[in-house]
């Protein structure tokens, strides 16, 4: 291919930036005797002000003896918004994603979305990238109103895993919302996934990124259903390439893209990037 070298020197740099070294000064998070997250110490400071958690030996630890899911959910639910009301939070979603200790392991409690940055707790999302029949790319934009990369751009479809679905689940949802597509009727591809794992504003980002994609026939309408995207727009191989390495794409939605182009036309990829 054409483009290889471009291709990979991309992705070797958006790797570093999407899995540099964790900050020595990040500390555990532990819930039902799990580390399930990472915590900056202003975070620990306001936690720690309530009965609710313990903080020693250079941990952060929820106090759970004896609670079950529901009961660890109900405790991390006011620690979110006692978190919210510290100004520790960005946005509130109303979405409850699933804590676990690892990818694919036990639900341990659930938690708002919100809070999932700012307390390091790994969560799951899924990409979907849209190949036109005539080669190019299908895009959308985020809307200006978003709390997180507003205006930047983005696969045609990607969004959070709530708690209680499962990936495909998410993603015919995802597909609806932000495009208008119902999957059953296209031939969708699972392809390979990445972890994000980086200091954030809000935190700590880690997250699992499960990509998927598909061909779009000339006669598919793409249309945004839920008021968070602003434009969705074609894009050739060489325009794309030139918006990721200006930045104008998210992280996360141009290491899905790259992930779709270079498996499509077995393109090397850095070592330890996709799994």
């Amino acid at each position: 291919m054409a483009h290889a070298a471009r291709l990979f020197a991309l992705a070797q740099r958006l790797q570093a930036r999407a899995q540099p070294q964790r900050p020595p000064t990040l500390e555990p998070f532990v819930v039902a005797g799990h580390a399930v997250g990472w915590v900056t110490s202003a975070v620990a400071d306001a936690l720690t002000q309530d009965a609710g958690f313990d903080r020693r030996d250079g941990l952060l630890q929820l106090r759970d003896e004896g609670l079950d899911v529901a009961g660890r959910s109900r405790r991390l639910a006011e620690a979110a918004e006692r978190l919210r009301d510290a100004g520790l939070l960005r946005g509130w979603r109303n979405e409850l994603l699933a804590v676990r200790a690892t990818r694919g392991g036990q639900v341990l409690a659930t938690i708002e979305r919100a809070a999932c940055r700012t307390l390091g707790i790994v969560t799951e999302a899924v990409h979907l990238n849209a190949l036109a029949d005539d080669g190019t790319l299908i895009v959308a934009r985020r809307a200006a109103h978003k709390s997180i990369d507003p205006g930047q751009w983005d696969n045609l479809v990607g969004g959070m895993v709530p708690a209680g679905e499962t990936l495909e689940q998410a993603l015919e949802r995802e597909a609806w919302e932000e495009a208008g597509l119902a999957l059953d009727r296209i031939e969708v591809h699972h392809g390979r996934m990445f972890h994000v794992r980086r200091p954030v504003p809000e935190g700590y980002q880690s997250e699992w990124i499960h990509v998927y994609d598909a061909t779009l026939g000339a006669d598919t309408t793409c249309s945004n259903q839920d008021g968070e995207v602003d434009a969705i727009e074609r894009r050739d191989l060489p325009a794309l390439l030139d918006a990721m390495e200006n930045d104008a794409f998210t992280l996360e939605s141009a290491l899905a893209t790259l992930e779709s182009l270079t498996r499509r036309s077995a393109c090397a990829t850095p070592p330890g990037l996709y799994e």
